[in-house]
């Protein structure tokens, strides 16, 4: 299978296809209210379904499109997934806490510059409310799909077309931009610029989907507990110490593993 339009999408096609996207999901959502499809299904629950349902078509139509196979779109290097995940998999799981405080700082100051509204406020808890199947998708299915679209899809094709440092800075913008929230741009920026440079370096996106699962996961476990023992982030000095402390420790590690810049994309 030779893959086609190799150097789609372009920087104005990338932001056209996140507008699909979300006219995607906006369709979907007209569909399930004339059906009655989510009827009696929880708000967050009904969120993931319509997520998943607007990534599907919106990827049926750019493997088509593209003349990818998914196995191609993971994971287009010559090395193998288990040897890159072995190796890479420890230090991005050290990175995580640290990244996630760095973001958290960050958008205090957006939040001290633009006061969030008690309709902010209520539709962050309720995104942020318990729930397993929401859970569930918020740190596993969410980073996936995503994955797919700002690195797997939107990435790739800037790698060939455009120089590195725009590319990665690009996309990640690209996907601050895609939340359509001020108060998750500081922490979706931060993430898209450290999952494009691991793609760049990895040419595969399981060590992607990794970080952001772990940085997810991470951000849940931290609201959870800040409800519970009323600090900060939920984590006391000694937390926050010892979280930099491995943050750095991580970031040295996956430098120094993935100096060398990663060979150019293969041809599937």
């Amino acid at each position: 299978m030779t893959e086609q339009h190799e150097t789609f999408p372009s920087a104005l096609q990338a932001l056209l296809l996140i507008a699909v996207l979300i006219g995607l999901e906006w369709l979907v959502v007209i569909v399930a209210v004339d059906t009655g499809l989510l009827s009696g299904v929880g708000a967050l629950d009904a969120s993931a379904f319509i997520t998943v349902v607007g990534n599907g078509i919106l990827f049926c139509g750019l493997m088509a499109y593209k003349n990818i196979g998914y196995r191609t779109l993971f994971h287009p290097a010559r090395h193998s997934v288990a040897a890159l995940m072995t190796l890479v998999t420890l230090p991005i799981l050290l990175l995580v806490p640290g990244l996630v405080l760095l973001a958290g700082w960050a958008n205090l100051v957006v939040m001290a510059l633009f006061p969030m509204r008690p309709d902010d406020i209520a539709q962050y808890e309720a995104l942020m409310a318990p729930g397993f199947i929401s859970t569930l998708f918020a740190c596993l299915g969410a980073p996936v799909l995503e994955e797919m679209l700002f690195r797997g899809v939107i990435l790739r094709g800037f790698l060939r077309r455009y120089p590195r440092d725009f590319s990665i800075f690009w996309s990640a913008g690209l996907f601050a931009i895609a939340h359509l929230n001020l108060y998750q741009v500081a922490t979706a920026l931060a993430l898209g610029i450290v999952a494009g440079w691991l793609y760049e370096r990895c040419r595969s996106l399981w060590p992607c989907i990794l970080l952001h699962a772990a940085y997810n996961t991470f951000v849940t476990y931290v609201y959870y507990s800040s409800q519970r023992e009323a600090e900060a982030f939920g984590m006391g000095a000694a937390s926050i110490g010892v979280s930099l402390v491995a943050a750095m420790a991580g970031g040295f590690v996956l430098l120094k593993l993935l100096s060398p810049a990663a060979p150019s994309l293969p041809r599937a």
